[in-house]
């Protein structure tokens, strides 16, 4: 036993590149595997932690207003165990450093109101004075401790001293009245104030318009939801959900779901190629080794025996595999979870580094080298030790049709049955360039949709170059002449949003309503395979999602009400039920809200192109002479951010292609290494014979090709598994990713394939180069 061991250590330290190979295949799986884990631990348990100890609520609920008493009444309902209110509103901020229009989302600092406790830092309730600003404007501003900015209501103006930083549990991410899913808090950000200020402020005493609700243990959101919203309703109810449907909460969600999705299906792909590259090379070395075993055997070798000394061998590969690794998942787990942490303002992140993913990594390292183990020698157990005596017979291919290859010179043709003669060979060479062609497809594919998700959102669908908000809700007539006699201002159009109720049957669902005329050409309505709608004449356009939830389907029926007009309720067919790429939104004609929802000349958004280089002026002239307004939103900023933040997430993409493309190298070089070992003395009589180094070339050339077509074929299957795992991990209540590959990225794929064979053709050629016909010709025992 103790000298098969050696023979096996020195077959492996011949083989050594191979074996590197295989081990650096298992080090990409654990360090994908522990990477992503890691920064899912830490951003799974500081968020909900942050939830847990801030008192996050089960259900909210926004209103137009109601009476701060009121909130008692609630805690009477059959299930509600505490209700708690705050007062709040978006208003514009002013101050040295400020320059433009910017909002933030101010909150009262209420001692009464448990549920979804703010976290200021410093700890200390803020007075009649001071403001807690959110990190990200703080952050983007360069605002500092004592620096003072003036709140804006009614062209009204209230300064405050900024006392430090605010963060509140339901307001993680804060999303801005934009809609932009992605902000960096230069416009937009929560701020927390004393609570009777913000009263006076805003002429609203003793009144809450933001309610929360704990549940009792035992009662679920679906049997207290009717009652609630039916009470809610008095009060103008504007939005209404479960925590889980909550804004920031669902955000949140959906980023460690999909970080949960990657971190599991990625590590077993590169596993898998793991186990399939040591599975060929200890299929390879127990072909080798036949005669050897076979003397084992006859000398009473145990088949456990035989079998544990290939263990060892592969054990050690999985070490040095995870090893590798672990020591690199840690700093891209750093760097993934910090871009989390200042993506959703968490209050005070911190990394740990658990060992518990590490030791998941070892051993699904282990696990993988164990089963391939046990598939590439069990074949040991099979064979007899008389038979074992001499070399297993070569398989013989069948042979081809002569006008098949007639046009083909002798060594292509010899190239073409040595394919043949190894099928097993062939399918494996075939399979490592057809996963990294597939997978990289995949991923460039990605790459684009999500590039196209964003960026195309405002080249397509929101054609306008500014959008702004006012603080109240104008006539369509007042809307449009607002910018009558600014300099640079061009084609104009206005459209109306707002939060409405839709109901169908038992399903509920708060959503914002955009009215939008027909032929805009400023807004467009689109799904995600570029069909473009106008608003229908009658009825209304929902989100796929949207749909989902209210089990609807175009021709059904929904009702429609909002806490602006909370006694109209309308009942309106479903014109169409459309897949849009990015947002979730409803539509309807502008000119039937008034029909729809008794809303008379209803409307708060104007849309508008500038001239060329006249937009920082039109916004500077809004800024001093509209205190009316609470939104700007450039389209050129608002891509810079989403760009800007796209890098990162670019980064992790193209990181994966890369290294799909370099374990497809990988695979290739070593199993084609296998191959030319195997063959040394094929090519070394081939030399004797006089058959040339270049002859040899054309030959490997055919080789090269032919596994290069078959790869491309089997790419095919493979192309369809990845996206349909890529589209079904990367999904969002916020967005619907389609893949669609173009040819440009085929041909990408196909040059980063073409240049895998090429270094492999080379690495054989230059092997080639060094066989010696007389030592290759001697035979070996």
């Amino acid at each position: 036993m103790k000298y098969f061991a050696k023979n096996l250590f020195r077959s492996a330290k011949r083989n050594l590149g191979t074996y590197i190979g295989a081990a650096l295949i298992m080090a990409l799986g654990v360090f994908i595997f522990v990477s992503m884990n890691d920064t899912f631990i830490n951003l799974k348990g500081q968020v909900y932690s942050y939830y847990k100890e801030n008192n996050m609520a089960d259900i909210f609920a926004n209103v137009i207003s109601m009476p701060k008493e009121s909130l008692k009444e609630f805690e009477d309902y059959p299930g509600i165990k505490r209700a708690s209110g705050i007062l709040s509103a978006d208003l514009r901020i002013a101050g040295e450093g400020i320059g433009d229009i910017a909002n933030l989302h101010v909150l009262s600092y209420d001692e009464e109101a448990y549920l979804n406790r703010p976290l200021l830092k410093p700890d200390s309730p803020p007075n009649s004075e001071q403001i807690f600003i959110g990190s990200k404007m703080m952050k983007a501003r360069k605002l500092k401790k004592g620096d003072t900015i003036s709140l804006i209501h009614n062209g009204e103006s209230y300064d405050f001293i900024i006392a430090g930083i605010a963060s509140a549990p339901n307001y993680i991410y804060a999303i801005p009245p934009s809609g932009a899913v992605i902000s960096d808090g230069r416009d937009y950000d929560i701020a927390i104030v004393n609570s009777d200020k913000l009263e006076k402020i805003l002429g609203r005493e003793n009144i809450v318009n933001e309610i929360s609700f704990e549940l009792e243990s035992g009662y679920s959101y679906e049997e207290v939801r009717y009652s609630l919203r039916e009470h809610l309703s008095e009060y103008g109810l504007q939005g209404f959900s479960n925590k889980e449907k909550q804004s920031s909460y669902n955000m949140v969600d959906s980023e460690i779901t999909e970080l949960t999705g990657t971190g599991t299906i990625l590590p077993v792909v590169f596993m898998s190629m793991s186990v399939f590259m040591l599975y060929t090379v200890l299929k390879k070395m127990i072909d080798n080794d036949r005669s050897l075993i076979g003397t084992m055997k006859a000398m009473g070798l145990r088949n456990s025996e035989l079998l544990g000394a290939y263990l060892v061998q592969a054990i050690m590969i999985s070490f040095m595999g995870a090893f590798i690794g672990c020591i690199l998942a840690r700093p891209f787990g750093m760097y993934m979870f910090n871009q989390y942490a200042e993506f959703f303002s968490l209050p005070s992140p911190s990394y740990i580094d658990p060992l518990s993913t590490k030791l998941k990594g070892f051993l699904i390292a282990a696990t993988s080298s164990i089963a391939a183990v046990i598939l590439g020698v069990g074949g040991i157990t099979k064979i007899q030790a008389a038979e074992a005596m001499r070399a297993a017979a070569s398989s013989v291919g069948n042979n081809f049709s002569p006008s098949i290859i007639r046009h083909f010179n002798v060594m292509h043709k010899m190239g073409i049955r040595s394919i043949l003669r190894s099928p097993f060979r062939t399918f494996f060479i075939a399979f490592a360039i057809a996963f990294p062609f597939a997978l990289s497809c995949a991923l460039l594919a990605s790459e684009n949709a999500v590039n196209k998700m964003f960026v195309g959102y405002f080249e397509d669908i929101a054609k306008y170059d500014v959008k702004i908000t006012t603080e109240n809700y104008a006539s369509f007539n007042r809307m449009f002449n607002s910018l009558d006699g600014i300099e640079g201002v061009g084609e104009r159009e206005i459209i109306c949003e707002i939060p409405v109720t839709l109901k169908s049957q038992n399903h509920t669902k708060p959503t914002l309503l955009t009215g939008i005329g027909r032929g805009s050409k400023l807004y467009r309505i689109s799904d995600v395979d570029d069909v473009f709608y106008e608003p229908p004449r009658e009825g209304i356009i929902l989100n796929s999602r949207i749909a989902k939830d209210l089990n609807v389907k175009k021709g059904d029926s929904i009702e429609i009400s909002t806490g602006y007009a909370p006694r109209q309720k309308t009942v309106l067919p479903v014109s169409k039920v459309i897949f849009e790429a990015f947002g979730s939104g409803c539509y309807v004609d502008i000119q039937n809200i008034n029909k729809y929802l008794s809303l008379q000349s209803f409307s708060n958004t104007l849309l508008f192109n500038t001239q060329r280089g006249m937009e920082d002026n039109i916004k500077k002239k809004l800024t001093e002479n509209s205190a009316e307004i609470t939104s700007f939103s450039s389209k050129r900023d608002t891509l810079r951010i989403y760009q800007d933040r796209m890098k990162s997430s670019k980064f992790m993409l193209r990181m994966f292609i890369y290294l799909a493309l370099f374990s497809g190298v990988v695979l290739i070089y070593n199993i084609s290494l296998i191959s030319i070992r195997e063959r040394k003395k094929e090519f070394a009589t081939m030399k004797i014979m006089g058959v040339l180094d270049k002859e040899l070339k054309q030959m490997i050339f055919m080789e090269q090709l032919v596994y290069l077509i078959c790869g491309l074929i089997l790419s095919i299957p493979l192309l369809k598994l990845f996206k349909w795992l890529l589209e079904s991990l990367l999904v969002s209540e916020s967005f619907t990713l389609k893949l669609n590959i173009g040819m440009s990225m085929y041909i990408s794929s196909l040059i980063f394939c073409i240049l895998m064979i090429y270094i492999s053709g080379m690495a054989i050629l230059k092997t080639i180069d060094k066989i010696n016909p007389n030592d290759s010709l001697k035979e070996r025992g």
